[in-house]
């Protein structure tokens, strides 16, 4: 019997898509934050890569919600990068508080959860 697998590779993308999603949208609302197009190319490229695991694992619904855990990871802790690196954009209480639950939440789904893995 073929069990379900939480896939290490859909967290990696989901997380790296949503750090790059935050980075591009801060660039082009923040004046503060140089334009750069590798944010772009990052977004484009995992999101494509990620697109191409997802087709190819379509049957893995276990990995959805930590997918959808880690993406969220990443756009809030570049959001709390950013309030470290900019303090006088006000505070980043929220964003901080948001990526330690989101961090805490993952590392108990990934220890105590479901114990298997796939990378």
């Amino acid at each position: 019997m073929n069990q379900p697998t939480i896939s290490l590779k859909w967290l990696a993308y989901t997380y790296v898509v949503g750090l790059s999603l935050s980075a591009c949208y801060s660039m082009l609302t923040k004046q503060a934050i140089p334009f750069s197009p590798f944010a772009f190319f990052t977004l484009f490229f995992s999101v494509n890569h990620f697109y191409g695991i997802y087709i190819k694992e379509a049957d893995n619904e276990i990995s959805i919600r930590p997918a959808w855990g880690t993406f969220f990871l990443g756009i809030f802790s570049y959001s709390a990068f950013l309030g470290t690196q900019y303090p006088e954009w006000g505070s980043n209480l929220f964003s901080v508080s948001l990526t330690l639950i989101l961090a805490i939440w993952l590392i108990y789904k990934l220890m105590f959860g479901d114990k298997r893995y796939s990378a």
